[in-house]
């Protein structure tokens, strides 16, 4: 009789074990009638970003990894179809040819120059383009040969498996 209530015993000990878990867990779930959510500086390392070994810091790390490889590809495009107008100078493309190359590689144009241009690997005049509206603005890279040959070296070597 005595086994068996030792197996009783640490049988509800499990239980309670895994209730308090659950109690804590819950706090951070959005979901949970017990969620309190957590006032974070904005300061703060955690601000915006999701909580470490999470899914959703997968999908995060992922995605970041995508948008990174756009910005590359759009470099090495403007690197390869652009001009230099001197021999020393950048190299540019005007919006109308990039957008005609550009779009049977990807839809997102636009959103991959602001995203470069954010990271300083091109320039372009203005906040946002468009199509026909801003076919003659000139777009620079910032980032070419080496430079460019480098980045997409760090990314390989972040990312080894994309």
């Amino acid at each position: 009789m005595s086994i068996t209530c030792a197996r009783i015993d640490k049988a509800l000990f499990k239980f309670k074990e895994m209730e308090q878990n659950d109690a804590i867990q819950s706090k951070d779930d959005v979901y949970s009638k017990d969620f309190a959510p957590k006032k974070i500086n904005k300061d703060s390392s955690e601000y915006g970003r999701p909580k470490p070994g999470t899914l959703t810091e997968q999908r995060a790390k992922k995605a970041a990894a995508h948008v990174h490889r756009e910005m590359l590809t759009l470099c090495e495009v403007v690197e390869d179809y652009g001009k230099r107008e001197k021999e020393d100078g950048p190299i540019r493309i005007t919006f109308g040819r990039l957008f005609t190359i550009y779009v049977n590689i990807s839809d997102k144009v636009v959103g991959t120059l602001l995203r470069a241009r954010k990271h300083k690997m091109i320039d372009f005049e203005g906040e946002m383009l468009f199509q026909k509206r801003d076919d003659h603005v000139i777009i620079t890279l910032l980032l070419e040969g080496s430079e460019l040959k480098a980045a997409i070296r760090a990314h390989a070597a972040a990312n080894p498996k994309d």
